[in-house]
């Protein structure tokens, strides 16, 4: 699993974004990104604009990007939420791969087991 679980301000970067607490739906969540990250206008709202936004990001300063997680958003939503998570995973793999940039993803470390458990349930799918 390529995501920290760490209490609040363990992990710094040039590029910090946070997604808010209480998100439980896939439009807020996009919409949180978009704020947060700092997405081109032409970003879509959808999951394919996520999953092209996040493995890009060549509108932000040079140097690593942390989105660090308030609590776990979509937890009501266990597809969106699985979604959302695999394409957090690969954006981290594909970054860390390319050597360009440190793409950090935290989430609280009370979520640890949760998310652990939806990528198991993704990759077993």
């Amino acid at each position: 699993m390529n995501f920290i679980f760490e209490k609040e301000d363990e992990t710094r970067a040039v590029n910090m974004a946070e997604v808010p607490s209480g998100i439980q739906s896939k439009a807020a969540l996009l919409d949180a990104l978009f704020v947060a990250l700092r997405f081109p206008d032409y970003f879509g709202g959808n999951w394919d604009a996520l999953d092209e936004c996040i493995r890009d990001l060549s509108w932000l300063p040079h140097g690593d990007v942390v989105l660090r997680h308030k609590d776990l958003p979509l937890l009501e939503d266990r597809p969106a939420l699985s979604t959302y998570l695999a394409i957090l995973n690969d954006a981290v793999g594909k970054w860390s791969a390319s050597g360009e940039r440190n793409f950090v993803v935290v989430f609280p470390p009370e979520t640890r087991c949760v998310v652990q458990n939806i990528l198991v349930d993704a990759q077993g799918a």
